[in-house]
């Protein structure tokens, strides 16, 4: 369907097509195949479709779970996640937290999300501490404030000031992280940090 809409005649399919920022898989990772099963899918369709003329972003949703069995978090970094919504086992793995620095990913920190659903219990011992202590780019996100009753990501934000003592300085290259991990245009960045 993307490639007809990047194809697409009408106005309209190419207004459509400029919504699409990337790839997600979201799901419950405890109760779901792990993203390993729909590689060989997922790199098909991404070598076939463009974005903002790159090749599609992939944004996956992982590390969101108790299961130190699980490989999600290796499966998005093998297969060029830009981005990892949650990312919350990341500090279990000093070897993936190298490759996120390395390739320069962000993490989608959600901490009011894994507080609401007992990833964990205080914020001043979620990992994301740990994680900005080694050099890993994060960015705060909300997860799902609908389903959770409020809007946007300013409440994460002042949970998350509080809780891990950000500074101004903090807050600012958070805020710019949003921005530069983002599936937008170069044109929209520039925009957007102005």
């Amino acid at each position: 369907m993307l490639r007809h809409i990047k194809e697409g005649a009408s106005a309209e399919d190419k207004r459509l097509a400029e919504m699409i920022g990337g790839f997600d898989m979201v799901n419950e990772e405890d109760f779901t195949p792990e993203i390993s099963s729909f590689a060989e899918n997922i790199v098909s369709y991404r070598n076939e479709i463009t974005i903002n003329g790159e090749q599609m972003p992939l944004l996956f949703h992982a590390g969101e779970t108790h299961d130190r069995n699980s490989h999600n978090l290796h499966d998005a970094i093998t297969l060029g996640s830009k981005r990892i919504g949650h990312g919350f086992q990341l500090f279990l793995f000093p070897h993936l937290q190298e490759l996120v620095k390395e390739r320069d990913i962000c993490i989608e920190s959600c901490p009011l999300s894994n507080m609401v659903l007992g990833y964990t219990k205080d914020l001043r011992t979620h990992p994301i501490n740990y994680l900005m202590t080694r050099g890993v780019q994060f960015s705060i996100s909300s997860d799902d404030p609908g389903l959770f009753g409020y809007e946007g990501v300013t409440l994460d934000y002042v949970y998350a000031c509080g809780a891990w003592e950000l500074s101004i300085r903090d807050l600012k290259q958070l805020s710019l992280n949003g921005i530069k991990y983002a599936t937008v245009s170069e044109e929209k960045k520039t925009y957007l940090r102005e």
